[in-house]
């Protein structure tokens, strides 16, 4: 069992130096990392630490603090939260320094699930979840700070579909964070509002970074790269929630999301062609600016209605609640570079190489009188319109004019707590 080491809340029980992983000084008590602002610090037992960690976690009173010292945890069952105000933390050096090691689990679906408000996470690693990584629901402040989160086989439909999973919470961040190997997307904001998603490094993802029915969202600062796609922005039909609205997205460095696509077969991520930087599927409200598109080999954006994705299922949503139409999106200002050179799956039907940066299937909701409203403004990016899935195959049937986009919308909120 893992080994429980009680510090007041402020008192710095200081260390003399870090130190091997789980170790103690002269064979005493006094840890070798510090501890300072931990109530209650664990280390690994080198067994089975599920009983010791979820114990803390339902002892854990409002305000607290728990520490993990170095070392590896390894658990046999899916770990929750239900208290308030709690913050995880490992006190290694690095957050590679303290392991949470969910391969030998046998019960739950995901690593650890949090159903509780003001929830923090940082400094470890997490890893070999079978189902997500962490999971918040329901919540109302919501940090993920200083982590990575991988799995050891690499990148494999048999990972978890999602690393950081918060969804239908409110004020998000999720900052400074590594995620490797998530067979959907590695930050996944789903049905949320207000989230900020800030310096992150996602790879080896099938998305790296994926906004869904959120509204408000920001990614800025991170880099995206061999996913087999960089960022999504979508809107879903039969969600609780039925509207995703004013994401943001912006300096990021989105190149060679050149990687196989392995989610699972008859998911809707399947569908992402390989070599897309960014794509948006019925999204409203999205500025796309300032941003470095590099060596994606199909395309630097694609802009998608929920009506071609249905083509491509073979079948149509019953849900008249939800907009499934692209409408408001401003791209202007990124640069491109050597995108779109050997497009790959449904962006290969087009027919057309190279395939320019912004593709769009040109579909817009015919109860919309203002239309799509697709705007580039002074700096359109190359440009192809397919002008349904229908027309795919037939390049004569597009156009590349931007001469009807050469428009500007207004700037898109940055979040903020």
């Amino acid at each position: 069992m893992a080994k429980w080491i009680r510090a007041a809340h402020g008192l710095a029980l200081t260390a003399l130096a870090t130190m091997t992983v789980g170790c103690t000084d002269d064979g005493d008590d006094t840890p070798t990392y510090d501890t300072t602002g931990c109530d209650v610090v664990l280390e690994p037992s080198g067994g089975d630490d599920y009983a010791a960690v979820q114990d803390a976690l339902i002892g854990a009173t409002s305000g607290s603090d728990i520490c993990f010292a170095p070392g590896t945890y390894s658990f046999s069952r899916e770990v929750s939260l239900t208290v308030r105000d709690v913050t995880l933390r490992g006190v290694g050096t690095t957050r590679e320094d303290t392991v949470l090691d969910f391969a030998a689990q046998e019960a739950g679906d995901d690593g650890l699930t949090v159903t509780s408000d003001a929830f923090t996470l940082e400094h470890m690693w997490i890893k070999n979840s079978p189902g997500n990584g962490v999971v918040v629901t329901g919540a109302d402040g919501v940090t993920f700070r200083d982590l990575k989160v991988s799995w050891d086989a690499g990148s494999v439909t048999a990972n978890g579909a999602y690393a950081v999973y918060p969804v239908k919470s409110t004020n998000v961040l999720v900052e400074n964070t590594e995620v490797v190997g998530a067979a959907d997307a590695g930050i996944y904001v789903g049905q949320c509002e207000n989230a900020l998603v800030k310096d992150n490094v996602v790879y080896g993802n099938v998305a790296g970074i994926e906004f869904e029915n959120t509204v408000g969202g920001e990614a800025v600062g991170n880099q995206a790269y061999d996913n087999s796609a960089g960022i999504l922005v979508f809107v879903l039909p039969n969600l609780e929630k039925k509207s995703g609205d004013l994401t943001l997205v912006h300096d990021n460095d989105i190149y060679e999301n050149n990687r196989a696509n392995f989610a699972e077969d008859g998911t809707i991520v399947a569908e992402v062609p390989p070599g897309t930087g960014a794509l948006l599927l019925a999204a409203d409200g999205v500025e796309i600016t300032n941003n470095r598109f590099r060596d994606n080999i199909s395309t630097s954006i694609l802009g998608v209605s929920y009506e071609s994705l249905s083509v491509l299922l073979g079948s149509t949503p019953d849900d008249p609640e939800t907009d499934l139409y692209l409408e408001r999106i401003y791209v202007h200002d990124n640069t491109y570079e050597n995108n779109g050179t050997d497009p790959q799956t449904v962006a290969a039907a087009l027919m057309v190489n190279p395939l320019e940066d912004f593709i769009w299937d040109g579909i817009e909701n015919m109860d919309n009188m203002a239309g799509a409203q697709l705007c580039f403004g002074n700096s359109p990016p190359s440009f192809r319109n397919f002008n349904s899935i229908q027309n795919i195959d037939s390049p004569a049937n597009h156009s590349t004019d931007t001469a009807g986009h050469e428009c500007e919308l207004p700037a898109v909120p940055p979040i903020t707590f």
